[in-house]
């Protein structure tokens, strides 16, 4: 493999930049091209897991499948939490970005009404917040036992399924995931013509990056894998799943 067919890795570059205190508008545009393509993978992931729960759901239904309730409530609360996670939430190693103000009406309460989930039901005991449901609900009750007396006890409700929930999750996370792959593509554009750029104005970049390799073979623990993540270079986008003994 020569030198001008090996992938390089342009996170490894944008660091040493950074520590170099050299060329930040590059720095800052290859560091928000992955944020905003990896909060795109999380919503990827997320309708993967609809298309599961939906899976799941067609399968004829015996009576008292506990296993099929609790498959069936994880696979939505998984969608649920990854919607947030991409929408919502940021951590020292992945910024956010907001895209509300891009939604309609209709989807912002959608949105609202996930994140009420997520934050008041899900990773946290509530009642769900906005939710057009009853997610989950507990009452202290005094039950006569028959003989005169009576004993107290705890009655819990909890939501394991919302098909119409299901439905509005599903159109409010492919909107998003559309929203941000036209974004994360636009981006990736900005990281090629800022490259092509610095290196015209400065031909010892190609060097530096140079030194960066990366063996997409090793990283993704698969050449079938790595092959398809080269072939995206073309196409756009590539998904696959690599199983270890």
């Amino acid at each position: 493999m020569s030198p001008s067919d090996q992938t390089l890795n342009l996170s490894e570059l944008a660091d040493r930049l950074f520590a170099d205190q050299k060329l930040l508008h590059l720095v800052g545009c290859i560091r928000r091209a992955r944020e905003i393509n990896s909060l795109r993978a999380d919503l990827a992931i997320a309708i993967e897991t609809l298309d599961a729960l939906d899976r799941v759901m067609s399968t004829p239904r015996e009576n008292a499948e506990t296993h099929r309730d609790a498959m069936e409530s994880a696979l939505l609360n998984t969608a649920i939490i990854l919607y947030a996670r991409a929408t919502t939430t940021t951590s020292d190693e992945r910024k956010g970005f907001d895209l509300r103000p891009r939604f309609t009406d209709d989807q912002r309460i959608v949105h609202q009404e996930l994140m009420d989930l997520r934050n008041n039901a899900i990773a946290h005991f509530g009642s769900g917040g906005s939710y057009r449901g009853v997610w989950q609900s507990e009452v202290v009750i005094l039950q006569p036992r028959g003989d005169g007396g009576a004993r107290a006890g705890v009655v819990t409700r909890r939501q394991t399924m919302d098909k119409k929930l299901v439905q509005r999750a599903r159109g409010q996370i492919t909107v998003t995931h559309d929203l941000l792959a036209k974004i994360g593509i636009e981006k990736l554009g900005e990281v090629t013509t800022m490259l092509n750029k610095e290196v015209a104005a400065d031909p010892q970049l190609a060097q530096l990056a140079h030194q960066y390799p990366l063996s997409l073979d090793a990283f993704l623990a698969s050449s079938d894998a790595a092959n398809e993540a080269r072939s995206a270079v073309n196409k756009g986008f590539a998904r696959g799943t690599v199983q270890h003994d």
